[in-house]
C-alpha cells in the first residue's frame, strides 16, 4: 500500500507541474501577442499584420505556430 500512495503523491505532483507549465506558456503567448501588436502600432503607423484584424483583435481561428516559430 504504501508504494501506491508514494506513486499517487508523485502522479499529483507531475500534475500539479504540467499545469503550472500551462499556465505559464498561455502567460507567455499572450505576453507575445501584445509585443505584436505594440510593434505593429509602433513600425506600421498603426495598421497591424497577422495575426490581428483592422483593429488589433487576433484573428478567429489563428495557428501561433507559424508566427512563434518565426514564419511569419
Amino acid at each position: 500500500m504504501k508504494k501506491i500512495d508514494k506513486l499517487s503523491d508523485s502522479l499529483d505532483e507531475a500534475v500539479k507541474n504540467l499545469n503550472d507549465i500551462s499556465n505559464r506558456l498561455k502567460e507567455m503567448q499572450e505576453l507575445m501577442l501584445k509585443l505584436w501588436r505594440a510593434e505593429d502600432m509602433e513600425e506600421n503607423d498603426g495598421e497591424f499584420r497577422w495575426p490581428f484584424d483592422t483593429y488589433g483583435n487576433l484573428l478567429d481561428n489563428v495557428n501561433l505556430t507559424e508566427r512563434l516559430n518565426g514564419n511569419s
